[in-house]
């Protein structure tokens, strides 16, 4: 028998299928962009956050019809996170400042807080780690797929 640990979506037992979410491994590089490039490295950023705005969204809905409201209640965190203003602000400032690539600026961002949640002696928001890796982790599957077009 496999035995599986993790963090439930729920409390009780629920038989039946078990998806394993794994983690994906990005290496952004590090690199220079033009000035005249901010605008499209912005545009693409912006478009990274809807597109991972309606996945969350979608899932969301899914979990709901699926196991009930309360269950897809925990996507909410994910979504308050992708809306973080601070978050949002700094990747804009530092793609200006430091001219290279949103999805190497948006990493290192991602990075930090993490760190900073990471530390932090309240549960609660030490847990909020995974929440923002999950949500950094898609956005930064759209940035690539941006890049790759």
């Amino acid at each position: 028998m496999l035995e599986l640990k993790g963090i439930p979506a729920s409390a009780g037992i629920a038989i039946g299928p078990a998806y394993i979410i794994g983690k994906e491994d990005f290496f952004i590089p590090k690199k220079e962009i033009r000035p005249e490039d901010i605008p499209v490295e912005i545009q693409m950023f912006e478009e990274a956050l809807i597109q991972t705005r309606k996945d969350i969204i979608d899932l969301q809905r899914k979990i709901a019809m699926e196991m009930g409201q309360q269950e897809a209640q925990i996507f909410d965190a994910h979504l308050l996170v992708l809306e973080d203003r601070t978050i949002i602000e700094e990747v804009i400032s530092r793609l200006k400042k430091e001219c290279l690539s949103v999805a190497y600026i948006f990493s290192e961002v991602l990075k930090k807080y993490v760190g900073v949640f990471s530390k932090i002696e309240d549960e609660y928001l030490k847990e909020r780690v995974a929440d923002i890796n999950d949500v950094g982790r898609r956005i930064l599957r759209h940035l690539a797929g941006a890049q790759r077009k």
